[in-house]
């Protein structure tokens, strides 16, 4: 059904020309009989100048009136283009003067309202998003889409990839709602002790968990400390929630956690199309923490050489011997983090 629409300009022009020369007949002949009949002015040029002057008076208190309607039409017409006046507000069309400020009440009323629901709506939205790409990543992925913008920019980042040990066999022991619990336990628990540590997950692949922290420039040593330290906190979570896995679900479920961290660039931004973006990050570094998550076995965390050497005054690593990694020529050596230092010496 076609919504109703105000009248147009000219319409509105030639209605306020005839009631100007009614009332201006009405009001003339009125302020006549007055000035005679009532004032008992007799000479005509003093019935005439009152005449006038009260005529003059009205006719500014008419023209003010219909300039506040033009204002109000004008400024109903945009509400109305940019969708921002919502349906249930009746069309305005006219008014005497007593109702103009009651409508302007009502207009800029029912916009503020919708307003106010629009923002509530975006920032439940905003909440929602943060659920599965977390805060840093909602927020610039909200100021790219807002520009509609693919591509991205490249990044110092410490790149975290984990993934657990066992899942297939334990998914086809236990039934699949017991198969979703345990995984929104683990990345649940998983979840906090990256956020505490200062990163953010960009993605859960499966049962894999793909984060990312800042890399700073001039503080490699403290930011890549938080880095490991988080790592840790996640095979120590992980361990206690093995405890509970074991005796929690139908069959034992008997599954490990291994990690790998680079310490490299990437390039991060909006990929895909301009129908359907995706934030993520790309790259070598990317690649190479996935394949060193992919060799860790179950506790071990395994770092690259950039990332050891920026950890080693606080860490204790320890060189593996050279691997081959999928789709890395020659041999690499990964390093396992042991464990703090001072940690280790207490």
């Amino acid at each position: 059904m076609e919504s109703e629409r105000p009248p147009d300009s000219s319409t509105v022009r030639i209605r306020d020309l005839l009631g100007f020369i009614i009332l201006w007949a009405i009001l003339s002949a009125g302020f006549e009989f007055f000035a005679v009949n009532v004032i008992k002015i007799e000479d005509s040029s003093q019935t005439l100048g009152k005449a006038v002057a009260l005529l003059l008076l009205a006719w500014w208190f008419l023209v003010s009136w219909r300039v506040k309607v033009y204002q109000l039409l004008s400024l109903q017409e945009f509400l109305r283009q940019k969708n921002m006046l919502p349906f249930h507000v009746k069309i305005f069309r006219g008014s005497m003067p007593w109702g103009l400020g009651t409508k302007r009440r009502e207009m800029l009323g029912a916009v503020a309202n919708q307003y106010e629901s629009m923002n509530q709506k975006v920032a439940q939205s905003a909440k929602t998003l943060e659920r599965f790409v977390g805060t840093q990543v909602t927020a610039t992925a909200v100021s790219r889409a807002n520009r509609n913008e693919l591509g991205g920019e490249l990044k110092r980042v410490y790149v975290l990839f984990s993934d657990v040990r066992g899942f297939t066999q334990m998914t086809e022991k236990l039934q699949p709602q017991e198969t979703v619990d345990v995984l929104n336990r683990m990345f649940a628990a998983m979840e906090e002790v990256i956020s505490q540590g200062g990163g953010d997950i960009n993605k859960y692949v499966g049962d894999a968990i793909f984060a990312y922290f800042r890399r700073p420039y001039g503080e490699e040593h403290e930011a890549a400390q938080k880095v490991l330290r988080a790592a840790l906190r996640m095979q120590d979570r992980f361990e206690a929630l093995n405890a509970r896995y074991r005796v929690s679900y139908s069959h034992t479920v008997q599954i490990g956690l291994g990690i790998g961290i680079t310490a490299g660039e990437a390039i991060m931004g909006n990929m895909g199309s301009p129908n359907r973006m995706e934030f993520t990050l790309i790259g070598d570094s990317i690649n190479l923490a996935s394949r060193l998550c992919g060799i860790a076995k179950h506790g071990q965390i395994l770092v690259n050489e950039d990332m050891a050497k920026a950890a080693e005054h606080a860490f204790e690593l320890v060189a593996m011997p050279p691997v081959e990694l999928k789709g890395k020529t020659g041999l690499y050596t990964p390093y396992a983090v042991v464990g703090e230092k001072l940690t280790l010496s207490r």
